[in-house]
């Protein structure tokens, strides 16, 4: 067995050096952070929660939805005191808000959430691709951010205080994928790279997201 191991082995090295003559690089990307807000821990005093999904605007994955390690993080920390958007319901089985809730909500809609629901705070988290960027999409703050990259992703988290209608926690995190070419000091070629294996910006977006959820106590 440790034979047949070996073999496999060897196999597996030339076919790599057939393949991949210049060698093969990780590329794991680059994560920063931007604090919004100071308050960086959850309001453990009772208050209720209302989780809203992971908006995905101008990008192909289009929509929103639930991504189950943010719902698994609120959850294990607020216990009951969270509540999913799409579980919201009265005793009907009607959805209590008749809108839907934007990342950039506006003041119109934490009105009526103050004044018609039993809700303390509104978790709202969204995450856009490089190819946003590409699309017109992002912000010049955040175009800036991912210029030049073979791949990156912005994810957003933001905690409404919905008595007050003021950001109780922001805060996002880039994730971004550079290929850095080596060129030749005295022909100013570019030397030849060893093949790079990185994420795609679906990956980095969810990275970053889990990321920003560890930054959350």
């Amino acid at each position: 067995m440790k034979y047949v191991l070996v073999l496999i082995c060897c196999f597996l090295f030339h076919s790599c050096s057939i393949l991949f003559p210049h060698g093969v690089a990780i590329n794991p990307g680059k994560y920063t952070y931007n604090y919004l807000s100071f308050n960086k821990k959850l309001d453990y005093q009772e208050k209720k929660y209302l989780l809203n999904p992971t908006g995905f605007s101008n990008s192909n994955v289009g929509g929103d939805k639930n991504l189950p390690f943010v719902v698994s993080f609120f959850e294990n920390n607020l216990g009951s005191n969270v509540i999913k958007t799409r579980s919201y319901k009265d005793s009907l089985g009607k959805l209590k808000i008749p809108f839907y809730l934007d990342y950039d909500i506006s003041d119109e809609q934490v009105l009526f959430l103050k004044e018609n629901t039993d809700l303390n705070y509104l978790i709202l988290s969204k995450i856009s691709f490089l190819e946003d960027f590409q699309n017109g999409g992002l912000t010049r703050a955040n175009r800036k951010l991912l210029i030049g990259s073979e791949a990156g992703a912005i994810s957003f988290i933001k905690i409404l205080d919905i008595q007050k209608n003021e950001v109780f926690l922001e805060i996002n995190c880039v994730g971004t994928i550079r290929l850095i070419e080596e060129r030749d000091f005295y022909t100013n070629e570019t030397k030849l790279q060893p093949t790079t294996f990185h994420k795609d910006s679906y990956e980095l977006g969810e990275k970053a997201m889990k990321k920003l959820l560890r930054k959350i106590k």
